[in-house]
């Protein structure tokens, strides 16, 4: 099958499955925000690439295809390495997502709850919120902040909404990340303040979300994270075992119940301000 064949029935299956799609992730965030969710769902810009067939160094135009006009993927060449259309992922600043033409719904929506989640605050200068993570910069010098933890708890939540998808009869053979061999690293984390990080999520209000936990608490936490992350995934991409052992639970877990004891104090001086 040629590539414009595998994209004609890719888009076909997508374009059925959508609805569904839109469903579980309506269920998920809640009823409130369905027309946020709509709109996310009818303006996505979409490069498949086929991940299956690629040699690496190959021109990556020969192995991707897209609805979009050809001189807006040349212009998305243009301004990113193409390396980046070699596997699944959402480009904030070119508001692009490119998926697997395998139809792998595990990074599918991986993808697409990157874009839900992502919230251009300012462009000079710049700030873009996506979930838990941040850009910031001027210029064409943009740093980035808390992108792992970001992608431990956006694989969370992706688990999450394939679970609505099985609820709704669209039965899912998920793949594996490697976000999910180091969920013990958030697990207590995102089991607590999960109705707190939907809300992040789809609003974009990650200012009030780190008052609400206290500033040096979650600091403290993210940073750790970011310690533990980089150390481990660069493991797991050489095919290395990794364990994360029970003092890094531990320590983790202390950040989490000092952000849990922060959050309490608030709720009870809210409380007792309006009796």
């Amino acid at each position: 099958m040629n590539l414009n064949d595998k994209y004609l029935e890719v888009n076909s299956r997508f374009n059925k499955d959508k609805k569904y799609i839109i469903q579980a992730f309506i269920n998920y965030y809640g009823e409130q925000y369905t027309g946020y969710i709509y709109d996310v769902f009818n303006n996505l810009r979409i490069v498949w690439f086929d991940e299956r067939e690629y040699v690496e160094g190959s021109d990556v135009r020969d192995y991707i295809v897209s609805s979009l006009s050809d001189k807006e993927i040349e212009e998305a060449l243009n301004k990113r390495k193409s390396n980046i259309f070699v596997q699944s992922g959402y480009i904030d600043e070119l508001d692009l997502l490119v998926l697997p033409l395998s139809y792998d719904l595990s990074h599918i929506i991986h993808e697409i709850n990157h874009k839900v989640s992502s919230h251009l605050i300012s462009v000079e200068p710049y700030l873009q919120i996506s979930g838990l993570e941040y850009d910031e910069g001027t210029g064409i010098s943009v740093k980035v902040h808390d992108e792992f933890l970001n992608e431990l708890i956006n694989q969370k939540i992706t688990l999450d909404i394939l679970e609505e998808l099985n609820n709704l009869g669209y039965k899912v053979d998920r793949s594996s990340s490697w976000q999910e061999r180091l969920f013990s690293l958030i697990n207590s984390f995102y089991d607590l303040f999960k109705n707190l990080i939907k809300e992040v999520y789809i609003t974009g209000n990650l200012n009030e979300f780190i008052k609400k936990l206290g500033e040096e608490n979650y600091v403290r936490f993210t940073q750790i994270i970011f310690l533990k992350v980089f150390r481990l995934r660069n493991r797991i991409r050489k095919g290395e075992e990794v364990k994360i052992s029970n003092e890094d639970i531990l320590l983790l877990e202390e950040c989490v119940m000092k952000m849990k004891n922060h959050f309490e104090e608030i709720i009870n001086s809210y409380a007792n301000f309006n009796k």
